[in-house]
């Protein structure tokens, strides 16, 4: 507050000082802190609302929390199942995989096995045959030796 001859103008030019100036002598003082006034219901009813406003805030931080929480899991979840589909999915691909190389392996040793034994024949044969003949002619063919 400022005094010039008599009229009090209201203004605040810094923070924590005044002007006061009375018959053109301008000082710079101090604000004086006023004493504090006993408000105890007032200052309790402030000192709930703004409780209140602190627990609600913290409430819907904490259901924030809890949705992010609840939205990460289950798309963590999802991922889970999509994998386990995927490995369920390489599994049976495995399968069969393993099921038709069987079945080639079988075919292939079939046929080896049925070669193996005409050709078995065919030397038991020969073999007969040549018997057959040294018992013909009473000595060994040339092509045995």
């Amino acid at each position: 507050m400022a005094c010039i001859k008599g009229k009090v103008l209201r203004k605040k030019l810094f923070t924590n000082y005044t002007f006061l100036a009375s018959n053109c002598n301008i000082c710079l003082y101090k604000e004086q802190q006023a004493n504090s006034v006993p408000m105890g219901p007032a200052v309790e009813l402030w000192k709930e609302r703004e409780m209140d406003k602190t627990r609600k805030k913290y409430e819907r931080l904490s259901e924030k929390i809890m949705l992010w929480e609840d939205k990460k899991k289950k798309k963590a979840k999802r991922k889970l199942h999509r994998t386990e589909r995927g490995v369920e999915k390489a599994k049976l691909k495995a399968k069969q995989r393993f099921i038709d190389d069987n079945e080639r392996i079988e075919i292939i040793v079939a046929s080896a096995r049925t070669h193996a034994y005409e050709s078995q024949m065919k030397e038991v044969l020969k073999v007969k045959e040549k018997a057959n003949l040294m018992r013909t002619t009473g000595r060994s063919p040339c092509a045995c030796l």
